[in-house]
């Protein structure tokens, strides 16, 4: 063998061990995050807390603003694309039916909202826990008429259990559709801000 199909060989050796490395290096960063370990425990949270947002929002639906506020602690912030709210009864008086706003078009009778929660995240780390879900309103304004989506945002939540019960400590609704016009004076573009504060 020549010097010249040596160092070719050990070129070759080299580039085949370093495309090997760079592979094995490209598989492990493309892995995905594995998920919150599930035990009966975490099961057991996750669902008391899926059913503590499905009821809050079918209570924001019937528009039931004294329930809406006990599903917080004492000491709970809302925050509604930066109108903010601190304590159960500011966070009572914020979700109070407002006056009608003059440039809407009144209400068809028949007419009714739905909220669908998706693509719930919700981590449990003992009495703590996070959760993050997108929410669409959807608008029906009658029978044999197509339902309407007419909002959607992102909902990042921290909750906190207390005496065995669910509370929401902080919320933070982020709208990325349409939203109402009393939220707009205070509203700006955000991420999740959870994930911003830590």
């Amino acid at each position: 063998m020549s010097s010249n199909q040596h160092t070719i060989s050990a070129s070759t050796r080299i580039i085949y061990t370093f495309a090997i490395a760079a592979s094995i290096l490209l598989m492990s960063l493309a892995q995905p995050v594995l998920a919150q370990q599930i035990t009966m425990e975490t099961l057991l949270d996750r669902i008391q807390i899926e059913d503590l947002l499905t009821r809050y929002y079918y209570n924001l639906s019937r528009s039931n603003a004294h329930e809406l506020s006990e599903y917080f602690t004492e000491n709970a912030l809302l925050d509604v694309d930066g109108t903010v709210a601190k304590g159960r009864a500011e966070i009572a008086k914020l979700y109070q039916n407002p006056t009608p706003d003059p440039k809407e078009p009144a209400p068809a009778p028949g007419r009714r909202m739905h909220m669908l929660l998706s693509n719930p995240i919700i981590d449990i780390k003992g009495s703590t826990a996070t959760a993050h879900l997108i929410w669409t309103g959807v608008m029906n304004e009658g029978i044999g008429k197509l339902p309407q989506i007419v909002e959607q945002g992102r909902e990042d939540t921290e909750l906190v259990k207390q005496n065995g019960k669910w509370l929401i400590k902080r919320r933070y609704i982020s709208t990325d559709g349409r939203m109402p016009n009393r939220f707009d004076k205070n509203f700006k573009p955000r991420e999740n801000p959870l994930e911003q504060s830590r």
